[in-house]
Parts: structure tokens; sequence; C-alpha cells
């Protein structure tokens, strides 16, 4: 018989494959291309704090926000997606005293997940950082909080160049 042709199961399942493969890449490809969470704040000029005390860093630049999740009014990251994150944050004291210690800690939720301490041994300008992966939930909030045990007020130290106190975040997987 000219011009008839059998349809087969087969050729059916190979162009619901094919078609359903196209999707798929199609979305492999946005999720690829779309832009993952990341984030730098920092401080650009200095102001005093006072001792005793857990308290946000007030950070005054975004250096950069690719997916637009740090608001820069409440200094909070709130994330995204759930998955784990590299943070990243340090705090520079410009007047210290001799024995005072200095922590600096990422919260998630009001809770401390990672952070790093110091202890001054002389009075003089100190910083304290830290590095950790930390896995964070969609709709969590971050933050960058520091402590200091000195005497009396101590003020954080800001540079427009965003060296000295500063906070990341970056999207891991």
């Amino acid at each position: 018989m000219v011009g008839k042709r059998k349809v087969s199961i087969v050729s059916i399942l190979a162009l619901i494959i094919g078609v359903s493969g196209l999707g798929l890449g199609g979305y492999s490809l946005y999720h690829i291309l779309s832009p993952k969470p990341l984030a730098r704040a920092f401080l650009s000029t200095s102001y005093s704090t006072t001792n005793g005390l857990w308290f946000k860093v007030n950070f005054n630049v975004i250096e950069y926000d690719v997916s637009g999740d740090f608001n820069i009014i409440s200094d909070r990251f709130i994330c995204p997606t759930s998955g784990n994150y590299l943070i990243s944050g340090m705090v520079t004291f410009s007047t210290t005293q001799d024995g005072e210690i200095i922590h600096v800690a990422a919260f998630r939720e009001g809770v401390r997940e990672a952070g790093g301490v110091t202890h001054a041994a002389h009075a003089t300008i100190i910083s304290v950082g830290f590095t950790d992966i930390v896995y964070l939930t969609a709709g969590d909030y971050v933050e960058l909080q520091t402590y200091h045990s000195g005497s009396g007020s101590d003020t954080i130290y800001g540079n427009t160049a965003g060296t000295y106190t500063y906070f990341t975040i970056a999207f891991l997987n």
C-alpha cells in the first residue's frame, strides 16, 4: 500500500520522550542561568556601640546582591532557597581595651549559627571574623551580630573599601 504509514507505539513514545526532554532541557537551562543568591554588605563609616549585649551590625553599603535578598534597612539576608550557604563576616573595632573580648556571629532566626571570638592583648584596633557553611531554609533571615566586653562604648570601624566590617553570603548548591 503506497501512501499509508503505520504508526507504532515505539514512535509515539519516542515523540513523547523527545518533547518532554526539550521541556526538561529548557528548565535545566533556566535553572543554570538564573541568579544564585550572593550578597555582600559592608560598613563604610564608623559608629559607636555599647558593651555587654549582642547587637546587630548596621551596614550602610550593599556592594552586590545578585538576587535582591539582602535588606539594607533591616540588615538581614532573607533566604530565598533552601540549601547550603557559605557565610563570612568580620567586624573591626577601632577602640578596644586591654583584655577585652570581641565576638562576631551569624544569627539565623535569632539563634547563633557560626562565629568567631578574639581577645585584645592591649588597647588597639582589633578584628574578628569567621567563615562557615550553614544550611538555611527558604524564608530564614540571617544577620551579623557582635558583642564586646569593654567597660563602655567601642567604635566599629568602617571604610569605603569595605575591608574592615562586612557580611557575605553565597548559595552553594
